[in-house]
């Protein structure tokens, strides 16, 4: 159920990301990089690189959910096992203050004249927060995911499956494969 909740989280903060962080970022880009500034020559192909490389970071960045839901996909809930649970909640807690706060602006206009403009200004950092607590829960819980075993590979360990193990040094306590010797015989047997 709650891997269900993460992945709806990972599409809302996506939807959100594109809604909410993408449009100031592309108005505020123009003023940070100041494209054809710059004196001709080098200096402006520079400018040129560097905006170019600013635009695509930026869309990676603003990209990461629906990455993430990919490889989600991908690997199934065995990927999904691997995350810390306090993040995946923190991610959850995040997209519900997102609705909350985009549940209210969508419905200010119910609401009676004196009391809009303070649900308003509410909401909107409710959005911003829930933004930025979804983010922050996402990236978490993909940066700090641990790898699961599959479950055929963790009753193997628990059965204690015995496996081969090669001892090469110290010389004297070298196992069969390990010596010289009988590593060519082992070889000819095989073939």
């Amino acid at each position: 159920m709650h891997r269900n909740v993460y992945l709806a989280t990972l599409l809302l903060l996506q939807i959100a990301l594109i809604g909410c962080v993408a449009p100031p970022l592309a108005r505020m880009l123009p003023l940070v990089t100041a494209p054809g500034l710059a004196p001709g020559g080098w200096p402006a192909m520079l400018q040129l690189l560097a905006t170019a490389a600013t635009i695509a970071g930026t869309s990676v960045a603003l990209a990461f959910p629906v990455i993430a839901l990919a490889r989600h996909r991908r690997s199934g809930p065995q990927r999904y096992l691997g995350l810390p649970d306090w993040a995946t909640v923190l991610a959850s807690f995040g997209i519900a203050a997102l609705a909350a706060g985009s549940a209210v602006l969508a419905l200010v206009w119910a609401l009676p004249a004196d009391a809009r403009m303070t649900a308003v200004l509410v909401a909107r950092s409710v959005v911003a927060g829930g933004v930025a607590l979804a983010a922050a829960g996402v990236l978490c819980a993909e940066l700090l995911r641990r790898s699961v075993a599959p479950a055929r590979e963790s009753a193997d360990r628990r059965r204690g499956k015995p496996g081969r193990v090669e001892v090469t040094h110290p010389p004297e306590l070298r196992t069969h494969v390990a010596r010289p010797e009988f590593a060519h015989a082992l070889q000819e047997g095989h073939r």
